[in-house]
């Protein structure tokens, strides 16, 4: 069970968000303006959704805020926004701001499958940057799922599920092949075909750096 935040105006949407987390397991917080999300980010929650359009102050600044902020600035954020701009969070002067981003609407599937890999990710990113091969992979997962389609961010998910499920033995549930996701990355502009094979060939590189 993670503590997560969820920083959104619309009521509506912020029920069906909260909604879907407690039925994942998870314990949410609703937060709907940006002053009482930098409030609430205080107590240290495991993980935050954030809306960018907030009544008080926008959600480029509440990101910026956390940034900053030595005590918040290592929980990670997931962006949940309609902007068709929004992909250019994925970098702040080089360094990466966000943990992924998801485009409304946005389905209970993709959600749960975004915020379960986010909350895993953060020893996977640590062991794929000690070779320079797994840190290009890393990156390019990284664009993906800031950058592509919510099918592309699912694509991502699945592919990493499978592959944590397999190294600790057990067996993995259906997921899409390495190279079915390099494909959909070129597909979506989003991979020169030197990167889509980058990334679909020899995937178990991933997992299997020490």
């Amino acid at each position: 069970m993670a503590r997560i935040l969820v920083v959104e105006d619309d009521d509506p949407l912020a029920r069906v968000l909260t909604y879907q987390l407690r039925k994942a397991g998870h314990a949410p917080t609703v937060a709907s303006d940006g002053e009482t999300a930098l409030r609430e980010a205080r107590a240290h929650p495991d993980l935050i959704l954030l809306d960018l359009g907030l009544p008080d102050i926008s959600g480029y600044d509440v990101l910026r805020c956390l940034n900053r902020e030595p005590s918040t600035a290592q929980i990670p954020v997931v962006v949940v926004s309609a902007n068709p701009d929004v992909a250019t969070l994925a970098a702040d002067g080089g360094t990466p701001a966000v943990a992924a981003i998801l485009r409304k609407p946005v389905s209970g599937l993709e959600l749960c499958a975004v915020v379960n890999t986010v909350l895993a990710a953060p020893a996977e990113w640590a062991e794929w940057h000690e070779s320079e091969a797994a840190e290009q992979r890393a990156r390019l997962l990284y664009r993906l799922i800031t950058e592509g389609s919510n099918r592309l961010v699912r694509m991502v998910c699945l592919c990493l599920e499978a592959e944590r499920t397999r190294r600790h033995g057990s067996i993995a549930g259906p997921a899409p092949s390495w190279t079915d996701l390099a494909r959909a990355g070129c597909q979506e502009g989003l991979l020169s075909s030197g990167e889509g094979a980058l990334l679909a060939a020899r995937p178990s590189v991933l997992v299997e750096v020490h």
